[in-house]
């Protein structure tokens, strides 16, 4: 079982790195903004093919290796785990590598041919985007948050009655494969740590609703109707995530405090549910969303301004991945290579937010 979940999910890395350009919108390719005026460079399509060709065909590679090795050697599941984790770290680590190579050779032919040079730049700001948006309600994302509550304090109501050794692990079999001392930290990491994950979920969900629209210049309406699409459908997946995340982890305290009526194989079913719930959402949402909403099928096809292009922000973005930008108040900011959102790591708010989760997730760890 263990190989299968495995491959399942190195299948789904695959696909998804391969693929990722062609849900990216025209205006971002490989970290870099492209103006109007060169979306539809050729070399940028040959670019994009390539890296897909190249990310499937390593990826296929590392699949048969993967598989060839299990047929061969037919090895114990801590080794699949191990070998199995390799293989994605593996498949990862090259389509960022030729993501990287990509993102240079891009940034230097922009630079060189001076891509936007003497075109005047303009950036839209529209003061009713918030008032239109369509996020859920953050109590959503708080009433699991009193289940978990719920389950942590009854665990702790049954502290006496708890066996001495506390599982901290689950392999992939279902069955619990590390243990520690049962104390009152032991019995609560649990919840504690769920209540860490769901308010993550929470604080996305608010900061998305804080968070400044990319509306482009020459397309606002359809741009703009993407955007409050792009919103919408990101709040539903966090809740959707932080539901199956309230589910697994409710279940697996429940086999804390009642061990002898949970078996492995329920355990088992709870972690492909959980797994087929979040690859099939995530794929979901990158399929039907894309990148800000670009795949949203939107009534206005406007061009309103040929004459402008968007603000070049190629500044405040490192490699294209990590956005530093100490006068922009949003927290949470599109991605610009990938499907999502990712922080403003010039806002002092999101130090503080890095710093408590993983603080706590450290504190934890520490003290099991």
């Amino acid at each position: 079982m263990a190989a299968v979940m495995f491959m399942v999910i190195l299948i789904f890395i695959i696909v998804i790195q391969a693929f990722l350009p062609k849900f990216l919108k025209d205006s971002e390719a490989f970290g870099i903004y492209i103006p109007d005026t060169h979306v539809k460079d050729k070399r940028l399509e040959q670019m994009k093919n390539r890296y897909t060709q190249l990310v499937l065909t390593s990826g296929i590679v590392i699949l048969a290796i993967f598989i060839g090795w299990l047929w061969m050697f037919s090895p114990a599941e801590e080794k699949v785990v191990y070998v199995g984790m390799a293989a994605q770290i593996v498949a990862l680590l090259f389509s960022m590598g030729l993501y990287a190579k990509n993102h240079i050779a891009l940034a230097n032919w922009k630079k060189d041919e001076k891509w936007t040079e003497g075109q005047s730049e303009r950036k839209v700001v529209d003061l009713q985007f918030r008032e239109q948006l369509k996020l859920l309600p953050n109590v959503y994302f708080v009433l699991p948050m009193f289940i978990t509550l719920g389950l942590g304090i009854l665990g702790l109501s049954q502290y006496d009655t708890l066996p001495n050794q506390i599982p901290t692990h689950w392999g992939p079999s279902g069955e619990a494969d590390a243990f520690a001392e049962k104390t009152w930290i032991s019995v609560s990491a649990l919840p504690f740590m769920t209540l860490i994950l769901q308010g993550m979920m929470l604080f996305f969900n608010g900061a998305m609703k804080q968070s400044g629209a990319k509306i482009q210049v020459r397309h606002k309406k359809r741009s703009r109707e993407q955007q409050l699409a792009f919103r919408k459908y990101s709040s539903w997946l966090l809740f959707v995530v932080a539901i199956a995340v309230t589910l697994l982890m409710g279940y697996l305290q429940l086999t804390i405090i009642y061990p002898e009526t949970m078996s492995s194989s329920v355990t088992l079913g709870f972690t492909l549910g959980f797994l087929v719930i979040i690859l099939g959402s995530v794929l979901y949402y990158t399929v039907k969303v894309g990148q800000s909403g670009t795949r949203i099928a939107v009534s206005e096809q406007d061009v309103d301004a040929v004459d402008v292009i968007d603000t070049d922000d190629d500044q405040y973005w490192k490699l294209g991945l990590i956005y530093v930008n100490k006068n922009d108040p949003s927290i949470l900011v599109e991605k610009r290579f990938g499907i999502g959102w990712t922080v403003n790591m010039g806002h002092k708010g999101s130090w503080i937010f890095l710093v408590l989760l993983f603080g706590s997730i450290f504190l934890i760890a520490t003290l099991l």
